[in-house]
């Protein structure tokens, strides 16, 4: 099985280089890391162009590295989570309706095989572009923020590769129960979006895993974190590669 993984995992990797969803992933990564602090950092001068046109006085708050982590932890638990449905939602979805999965199924290589190669390749994927995110967000908060906490804000850093390590294998396991990816990425976004819902409500909404954002504000401050939201990560995580595994076992392709 290791050595069917492997294989399975360079080819996943190599597909995902061909057809940019790396580059896209890092790109958008990138680009986050950079504007999370230079946003923060020059929204009153902005507020204060729009107002000047608007005959209105804006005034706001000091500004300070808490912003930019604000800004930061939002952007990627928001359009970054969308953007990684929408990069593995045709993942094995996508095989299924082009015919290339029945290629895959047949023996030794295994369900099993086939949909963790796909989970580890977005988690290598995930993990470049975070590394990217977190290094520029850490270097730009730094020199715009003399008191921006470095070693706090990398290890917070590691709650936002278990967020969206939730999201990939949610979605991943929807996209080999259906066969069209649209479907997968609508469900995907679907159960993101109630989760969230949960977790914004309060009370037994904190046990959503989309409170991981609101704990990585806690490790930057230095607070103690709870540990509500591991448990609804590690659930929604079992219950996704089950019903995945349980799809793809079961599947047969159309002729």
């Amino acid at each position: 099985m290791h050595n069917n993984l492997s294989i399975l995992l360079w080819k996943e990797l190599t597909e995902a280089f061909r057809s940019y969803r790396i580059l896209i992933w890092v790109m958008v990564c990138a680009f986050f890391g950079i504007l999370s602090p230079l946003s923060a950092y020059y929204m009153p001068d902005i507020l204060a162009m729009i107002g000047s046109t608007q005959n209105m006085v804006l005034t706001l708050t000091e500004v300070t590295y808490r912003d930019a982590v604000d800004q930061y932890v939002k952007n990627f638990t928001q359009i970054g989570s969308i953007v990684m449905i929408f990069l593995a939602m045709g993942c094995v979805a996508g095989e299924k309706a082009d015919g290339s999965l029945q290629f895959l199924m047949v023996r030794p290589i295994t369900c099993r095989s086939i949909l963790f190669s796909k989970m580890l390749a977005l988690m290598v994927m995930e993990l470049l572009g975070i590394g990217v995110a977190a290094m520029l967000c850490n270097l730009y908060g730094r020199y715009l923020f003399p008191a921006f906490p470095s070693a706090l804000f990398m290890q917070s850093n590691l709650l936002l590769l278990l967020y969206l390590l939730v999201v990939i294998v949610m979605t991943t396991s929807l996209s080999a129960m259906v066969s069209r990816p649209v479907a997968a990425g609508l469900a995907a976004l679907g159960l993101w979006l109630v989760f969230s819902m949960l977790g914004s409500l309060g009370g037994t909404g904190w046990y959503s895993f989309t409170t991981l954002g609101s704990e990585m504000i806690h490790v930057v401050e230095g607070f103690a974190i709870s540990y509500k939201p591991f448990g609804s990560a590690i659930l929604v995580m079992i219950g996704s590669v089950i019903g995945g595994l349980c799809a793809l076992r079961c599947w047969e392709p159309s002729h």
